[in-house]
């Protein structure tokens, strides 16, 4: 907070005390105001813009101040997309490339292959 004039019996600058954010945009629109020609249409009535910033005070977003959330909203753009772990950008582990190895084991041929149970009661079947 500021606003508090000098001296013993200081009082408060009209409509004080002021917020630190009241106070930065307060000299953000006096900038733009000043420098930029986009408001050359209102007149004299663009100087009224800048002290819009006192109505800033009570001003909250997702109950946090306007400043607060323009904090919180550019550490959000600027993470990392991995996000983070232990206060340190994530990157997992590179996947590792290996090769695939098929191996077939052939067993000697025998001299009569081997019979499943159905077969054998197929045959006896046959047979009869």
């Amino acid at each position: 907070m500021f606003g508090r004039m000098p001296g013993r019996d200081g009082g408060y600058l009209p409509g004080g005390p002021y917020t630190v954010t009241q106070g930065a945009l307060f000299l953000v629109l006096l900038v733009v105001v000043w420098k930029l020609p986009l408001l050359d249409w209102l007149g004299p009535a663009r100087w009224g813009l800048p002290l819009s910033a006192v109505f800033v005070r009570r001003a909250r977003i997702e109950s946090r101040t306007p400043l607060g959330w323009l904090v919180g909203l550019g550490a959000h753009l600027l993470a990392p997309k991995s996000g983070t772990l232990g206060r340190h950008a994530y990157r997992p582990a590179r996947p590792e490339r290996t090769r695939a190895a098929l191996y077939v084991h052939l067993r000697a041929e025998l001299e009569e292959p081997p019979v499943s149970s159905l077969q054998l009661v197929l045959a006896q079947a046959r047979e009869r």
